[in-house]
Order: structure tokens, then sequence, then C-alpha cells
């Protein structure tokens, strides 16, 4: 059985009944409707350069 890894840029439409799991990625301004699991990212070259970048942040703060 494979674990579910939720993505850190899901996100839950408050006021939309789009059903259970169903929100926005906000690497491109909500524009891509996602279940929150990245081994189905629809783009997971954008999701890996994204989380490096953050990565790369929080290793400069902690210089």
């Amino acid at each position: 059985m494979v674990e579910e890894k939720l993505c850190p840029l899901f996100r839950r439409p408050e006021g939309l009944g789009m059903g259970k799991g169903i929100g926005y990625c906000d690497i491109d301004s909500s524009s891509t409707i996602c279940e929150g699991d990245v081994l189905f990212c629809e783009r997971p070259d954008a999701l890996k350069k994204y989380l490096q970048t953050k990565l790369e942040e929080i290793e400069k703060e902690e210089k």
C-alpha cells in the first residue's frame, strides 16, 4: 500500500463543495485543481524547484 504524502502547497477551498480532498495548488496562483497528494502532482518539476528554493532560504537563515 502506498502512503499518501500531503503537499505543503495544497489548499482546501472554504466555500466550494467540490468533493472530498479536492482543492487548489498555491504554486501557480491557484489555477491548478489538486488532491494534495505529492505522488499525483501535475507539476512535479515546479514543486521540486519551489521546495528546493524554500530549503535554501531556510538554510541561509540558519547561518
